[in-house]
C-alpha cells in the first residue's frame, strides 16, 4: 500500500470500458477465459477492515470492504469457467524488511507502519477479508507492492498458458497498479476489474484506472468478464 498512482486524464464515459493502449491481444481476444488468470490481491483485514491497520492509520475503508462483493463474484465466474486463480496476500517480517522496505511511506501522510505495522505475518491484519481461497486456487504470499517482485507468479501465468492477467483486490492505485506494471513489463497483458478493485477513495480509485487505460493495459467491469466468460472451458479430449 502507498501513495496514488499517477494519471490525472479522463476519458467519456462511452470509451471507458475496455479501453487503454493497442498493446497484446485483440480487444475480442483479451478476455477469451482460454488467454486467462485471475489474480486478486491483498483482500486483507487490515487493508478492509474497520478495525485493520489502514482505519487505524485514520483511512476510510468503506470502499475496499464494499469492493468484496464484485471479487467474490469475479472468483466465482472464474471457478466455473476454470480460469486459473492466484488469491496474492501481502506478509511483512523481519525476514523480508529491507531497510529501504521498512522506511516506505516516511517521507508522505499516508503510511506510518512505525507508528501502526501492516500486514505483519501470523498476525488478524494479515489474514484474508470476506474471502476464501477455493482448494483448487494458488494461494501466494508476497511482501513488495507488486506480486511479481520475489514470487513465482510470472512462472504460472506462463505454466498455464495464460497472456492475460485480469486483477482485482486493493489498492487500486497501490499493489494492483504496481502489480499491472510488472505485468506489462514481464510481456502479459493486465486487465483492471474497475468494480471489483478499490482505493481509499474514489479519486485515488479513478486516477489509477485512468493510468492503467492510458498507459498499461485495459479496464475492464465483472459484467464484461460475465459476457466474455459466459460458457466454459472445452474439456481436453480424451487421450490428448
Amino acid at each position: 500500500m502507498g501513495d496514488d498512482a499517477t494519471g490525472d486524464g479522463r476519458l467519456k464515459e462511452d470509451e471507458r470500458t475496455m479501453s487503454g493502449p493497442s498493446t497484446g491481444p485483440a480487444d475480442d481476444d483479451v478476455l477469451d477465459p482460454v488467454r486467462c488468470l485471475l489474480a486478486v490481491i491483498d483482500v486483507q483485514n487490515d487493508f478492509c477492515h474497520e478495525d485493520g491497520a489502514y482505519a487505524r492509520m485514520g483511512h476510510p475503508v468503506g470502499m475496499a470492504a464494499a469492493a468484496v462483493e464484485g471479487i467474490r463474484a469475479t472468483l466465482d465466474l472464474a471457478r466455473r469457467v476454470d480460469v486459473p486463480r492466484v488469491v496474492v496476500r501481502v506478509a511483512h517480517s523481519p525476514w523480508t524488511d529491507d531497510p529501504a522496505w521498512a522506511a516506505r511511506g516516511a517521507a508522505g501522510s499516508v503510511l506510518d507502519v512505525v507508528r501502526v505495522p501492516v500486514a505483519r505475518e501470523g498476525t488478524w491484519g494479515a489474514e484474508f477479508f470476506g474471502i476464501e481461497p477455493d482448494p483448487d486456487a494458488m494461494v501466494l504470499t508476497k511482501h513488495r507492492y507488486s506480486a511479481f517482485v520475489h514470487t513465482p507468479l510470472e512462472l504460472y501465468l506462463r505454466a498455464r498458458g495464460a497472456t492475460t492477467i485480469v486483477l482485482a483486490g486493493v489498492a487500486t492505485n497501490v499493489c494492483v497498479h504496481a502489480t499491472a506494471r510488472d505485468a506489462l513489463h514481464a510481456g502479459f497483458l493486465p486487465v483492471v476489474l474497475e468494480d471489483a478493485t478499490a482505493a481509499h477513495s474514489a479519486e485515488a480509485h479513478e486516477r489509477a484506472l485512468e493510468d492503467v487505460r492510458s498507459f498499461i493495459g485495459r479496464v475492464a467491469t465483472v459484467a464484461d468478464l460475465e459476457r466474455a466468460w459466459g460458457g466454459s472451458r472445452m474439456p481436453a479430449a480424451a487421450g490428448a
